[in-house]
Order: structure tokens, then C-alpha cells, then sequence
């Protein structure tokens, strides 16, 4: 009953999922006016100059019956010139992280449906929903019915027949949002037309047990580490844990005296390491690393014979099938065109946060000297991509990539890099794989097994 409850939760730990809610269109559509009805404060700055949105607003605010929501207002799909390519390319990237998709339309302006279809086009591929919103400018439909020979309610129909094409089902609302109680039917119009059909993927699998078990948390705390807060991952692991009633053993490990060249200190460490292990041995579930201290972790919880005496993982892995939503076999499967590569193969190190690298970082040092010295010193190029976006990048030039745990990154944006791969044909895999692979075959079995899925 325990397992049962754990897993239809949504419990996530201290990241909160949001529905990501974008808002697009034509200049001086009413995005901006939209955006402030909904956040219901001037969170956009609206003008009748053409291009007042220079770049995409976002908004955190809750909406009842959806949750916890980021809004996006993004700036109008047909400006021209080197500066509207500019954001059209910035625009069409928050579509690829949208979850559902707000099309404005003025149906008074004579719009090219080359605009529309273009949002609806990367819409449909990335499988989003869209809810196009006509908005009815009160003040300028008898100077288009006069000069068009047609009603407004005409021109909306046809309009909304060429969409229709491209999408069998699509809702409409008309309304003008100029008006005072707009802002209550465009709530109504996303709650009525709104539901997130995904299945909330656990933080940890199943083997981690009930009530009665003990999670143990392996947190080295390097020179990286920020004072005063642990790493999200450490900290979404430790709280999901709690909430779901499984008790969990928090251990510092000291890696420098671990990797120690001195055998007497080395001992001392393991012994130390031994005794909290054994220590709650009898209800011990599963150990969860740091993925640079697979090296350590793995020898140091097999016997004498070659026994294991934990089920082991990482925290890299947790977050790589968390934020895919659980799609940790495209990791998985991306090892094998890493472990393929060859001279001359270019590689792409992608890490989600920013932040200044110093001394040992896994991204910059510990990964590119692990493939120096397995393939040789400039046989593989290796390049980086640091924070949200890819810097440009042409990422079809790759042979693999290899991606932390996204943990400073939303589940859409996750959910989009890896359809930006796929698109390219790149293979992706993660830093945890990478580094137990580096380590041994039966280290990568083993921090893995726990997320195999028994018949």
C-alpha cells in the first residue's frame, strides 16, 4: 500500500514542476496585454508601437486547476530585419519548451498565415497543445467589414479552417481583451481546455523499499560544493525521501584521503565508511553517490568475495531519468556511440548550470581527462555548452553528447534538448553512465540495475 501511495504521488522534492504556458503571435496582436491579464499585474510593457517585446518575458504565478505555472510572452513572429530573426529564433526556442501554446490572433489585420503555420508547425512536431485565442479589437472591426465586404465572424472561420488542417481538433475562443472580465474567460478557456495527461515519473526506483528501509546518501562536499545548501539533487533526494517515509543516512565521504597514495590512510577512510554501512546494514535499500566517487564507491561495497553488500546509483542517473521523463534508456543507449568513438569525433559536453569551474570540476576536467587518457591527447574534440541554451552550436557536428543531470533546468527544457538530438541524430548520454563505464562494465551494471524494471 506504502509502494502504491509512493508512486502515484508527485512528490519532487525542491524543484517545482510548473506547466509552461507560452503566449505567441503577430506584432500587436495583444500578447503583452494577455500576459498582464493573466498575471493580472503590468508584467509586460503594452504599446501600439510595432516590437515593444524585445525579448521574452516570464512570469511564475499559480493558476487554480493547473498549478504552479511559468508564462512566457515572446515577441511577434513577423518582425523583419536582422534584430526580428533575432527573436523569431528566440521565440520558436520557447515554443520547443511550452507545454501549451496561446496563438493570438488579430482576424481584423491581414496576417500571413506564414507566420501562424510556423508556430503550429513546430507546435504539432513537438506534440503541444494550442489554444488559439482571437481577439476581437472592438474599435476596429467596422473599418475591416467596410473595406473586406465581410463580417469579422466570416473572416474568423476561414481563418480558422487553414488551421484545422493542420490540426484535426484545435479550440477557439473570440474575445476582446480589452474588455474588464476578459481575464476570467481566458482562465476559464485554459481550464476547460487544459489537462497534463503525464504520468509523474519517481524520483528513485522502486528498490528503494518502504517504510522500514534506509536510503544511504554519499555527499563527498568538494570545493564546488556551496556553502550552506546542499546540491538540488542531494537535497531533492533527501526531502523525497522523508515525504515518503523512508528514513536516510546523510555520509561525507573525504575523497582526497580515499585516493590517498598513502595505503594506511586509504584504510582508515574505508573504515570509516564501513561502519556507518554497517550500521544500518539490515534495512540498507540503496546507496546513492556522487557520481565522481564511483570509483570509490564501487570496490569499497563489494566482500571478499567479490559480494555486493549495497544496491548502488547516483545522483547524476536519478536526475537524468527524472528530468527525461524517465527516459534514462536514451542515456543509456547514447553510452554506445560514446564508447565508439574514434580520432577526429567531436563531443559535446553539455552542463545545465552556470557557474565558475575551479579545480577538480566534473564537466571541465575530470570527464576530458578521462577521455584523453582513454583515447590519447587530441584524438577527440571536445566541446562545451554551459546554461540553458547551446551558444549556437551546430549540434548535428557531434558524435555524442554527454549531459549532466539537469537539475538546474526544467523538465521542458530537458524534454526539448533531447528532441533538438534526435532531430540532428546525436546520441546523448550522462555523466553518471559516463563515469561508471570509465570505472568498469560491472560498476555501469551495477549503478544501473536498480532502474531495470522487472517482469
Amino acid at each position: 500500500m506504502l509502494l502504491k501511495r509512493f508512486f502515484s504521488q508527485s512528490s519532487t522534492g525542491s524543484m517545482i514542476n510548473r506547466v509552461n504556458i507560452g503566449i505567441f503571435g503577430a506584432m500587436n496582436a495583444g500578447k503583452s496585454t494577455l500576459m498582464n491579464l493573466i498575471t493580472q499585474q503590468p508584467t509586460s510593457i503594452v504599446d501600439k508601437k510595432p516590437g515593444t517585446t524585445a525579448d521574452t518575458k516570464i512570469a511564475l504565478m499559480e493558476i487554480h486547476s493547473l498549478g504552479p505555472v511559468k508564462l512566457f510572452d515572446t515577441a511577434g513572429l513577423d518582425e523583419i530585419g536582422p534584430l526580428g530573426l533575432k527573436k523569431k529564433e528566440k521565440t520558436v526556442s520557447v515554443i520547443k519548451e511550452t507545454d501549451l501554446v496561446l496563438l493570438i490572433i488579430d482576424p481584423t489585420e491581414n496576417i500571413t498565415l506564414e507566420t501562424t503555420n510556423e508556430i503550429l508547425q513546430v507546435s504539432k512536431l513537438r506534440s503541444k497543445k494550442v489554444l488559439i485565442i482571437y481577439n476581437i479589437f472592438a474599435d476596429k472591426v467596422k473599418a475591416f467589414e467596410d473595406s473586406n465586404n465581410k463580417t469579422i465572424n466570416q473572416r474568423i472561420k476561414e481563418l480558422h479552417s487553414n488551421f484545422k488542417k493542420q490540426f484535426r481538433k484545435v479550440e477557439k475562443l473570440e474575445v476582446d481583451l480589452s474588455q474588464k472580465d476578459s481575464g476570467k474567460i481566458i482562465f476559464e478557456y485554459m481550464r476547460k481546455n487544459w489537462a497534463d495527461f503525464q504520468p509523474e515519473v519517481p524520483l528513485l526506483p522502486s528498490i528503494i523499499g518502504d517504510g522500514n528501509s534506509v536510503v544511504f546518501l554519499n555527499i563527498p562536499m568538494d570545493e564546488e560544493t556551496p556553502s550552506g545548501r546542499l546540491l538540488r539533487p542531494q537535497a531533492m533526494a533527501q526531502e523525497f525521501l522523508l515525504r515518503n517515509w523512508i528514513s536516510t543516512f546523510a555520509y561525507r565521504m573525504d575523497l582526497k584521503k580515499a585516493r590517498s597514495p598513502k595505503e594506511e590512510i586509504r584504510r582508515i577512510e574505508k573504515e570509516r565508511f564501513l561502519k556507518a554501512i554497517n550500521s544500518i546494514k539490515n534495512n540498507l535499500s540503496l546507496l546513492v553517490t556522487d557520481s565522481q566517487a564511483i570509483d570509490i564507491i564501487h570496490p569499497w561495497t563489494l566482500d571478499s568475495q567479490g559480494n555486493e553488500i549495497a544496491n548502488i546509483t547516483t545522483f547524476s542517473i536519478m536526475m537524468a531519468n527524472y528530468m527525461s521523463g524517465g527516459k534514462l534508456n536514451r542515456f543509456i543507449e547514447g553510452l554506445d556511440a560514446f564508447s565508439k568513438l574514434k580520432k577526429g569525433d567531436k563531443v559535446l559536453i553539455c552542463e545545465a548550470c552556470n557557474h565558475d569551474r575551479i579545480l577538480d570540476d566534473i564537466g571541465t576536467k575530470q570527464i576530458p581527462d578521462k577521455i584523453k587518457k582513454k583515447w590519447g591527447e587530441n584524438t577527440i574534440e571536445i566541446d562545451f555548452a554551459f546554461g540553458r541554451e547551446y551558444q549556437n552550436k551546430k549540434i548535428s557536428d557531434y558524435k555524442v553528447a554527454l549531459h549532466c543531470g539537469g537539475c538546474m533546468i526544467d523538465k521542458q527544457k530537458m524534454s526539448s534538448r533531447l528532441q533538438d538530438l534526435t532531430d540532428a541524430g546525436v546520441p546523448i548520454t550522462n555523466y553518471g553512465i559516463v563515469l561508471s563505464y570509465f570505472k568498469s562494465d560491472e560498476a555501469l551494471k551495477r549503478v544501473l540495475k536498480p532502474w531495470i524494471k522487472k517482469n
